[in-house]
């Protein structure tokens, strides 16, 4: 115990110097900050001239804001092991009582806590200060589902975070590669965008799944608008399915990140 505390106290010290650190505890300000005052503001302007548009860019907007909270998380977490990678300073954790495994351990923690209420803060705060902007038919989305709903969605979205922080550190080399295969990998986010197409409303849709993401966005996407075709899981199977299917992807990245630092 007392080993992960001054762990613990150990990363406090150097939360302020770390400038990934700090973008992510600021990233769900800014990505709240867009969702209430940007994203209405470009919604409400597209409205005036075409509802059949300002419907579909509210809704990719939607989508936008459940997904970019995991992908930034993921990106700057592979970011810091990168970093800690490249100057051998995570080597020199494995002659501590924690070593490189219990540091490891704790660092997706640190980063699936830290997505999961940057989650719940940007997708209930955007409910309480815009959750009108967000409306069919006149009636916001955020009145169709229940707090229970949000809450089980932030934890299982959050897997994505470290599983993508994992995966990612595991297939650069440095950070240099690093940064090319985040900027490849942000399609991820965008692809839980084609659920609003009507192709990918039935049996299609599970082609999306190979994305582990797709599962917790699929759920609450149709919990938002109600709908439930034959094709459709119910709300807590699809977060069952992407919860399961974040943690393999997990442990095989955890795996195989091991492996290469201590090789």
């Amino acid at each position: 115990m007392n080993k992960h505390l001054s762990l613990m106290r150990y990363e406090a010290r150097t939360l302020i110097r770390d400038p990934f650190q700090v973008l992510m505890l600021l990233f769900p300000f800014l990505m709240l900050g867009l969702s209430t005052l940007a994203f209405p503001a470009i919604i409400r302007s597209i409205g005036e001239g075409n509802e059949a548009a300002s419907r579909i860019t509210m809704l990719l907007l939607l989508i936008m804001i459940m997904s970019f909270g995991t992908l930034i998380t993921g990106a700057m977490g592979s970011f810091m092991l990168l970093e800690q990678k490249d100057e051998k300073t995570i080597n020199t954790i494995a002659v501590t009582p924690v070593g490189i495994s219990g540091y490891l351990v704790f660092k997706l923690i640190y980063l699936y806590l830290l997505a999961a209420v940057s989650i719940m803060l940007v997708m209930f705060g955007t409910g309480y200060f815009a959750g009108e902007t967000y409306s069919v038919g006149g009636i916001s989305l955020f009145d169709n589902i229940e707090d229970w709903q949000l809450i089980v969605y932030s934890f299982v979205a959050a897997l994505f975070a470290p599983t993508l922080a994992l995966l990612q550190a595991s297939l650069a080399k440095n950070k240099v590669e690093g940064f090319a295969l985040i900027k490849g990998t942000g399609i991820v986010a965008l692809l839980p965008m084609l659920i609003i197409l009507d192709s990918f409303k039935g049996g299609l849709q599970y082609v999306l799944g190979i994305f582990p993401n797709f599962w917790s966005t699929k759920a609450l996407f149709n919990a938002f608008m109600r709908t439930n075709t034959p094709s459709d899981l119910d709300f807590i199977w699809y977060m069952v399915i992407g919860a399961a299917y974040s943690l393999v992807i997990l442990v095989f990245s955890y795996r195989v990140f091991l492996k290469k630092i201590q090789y």
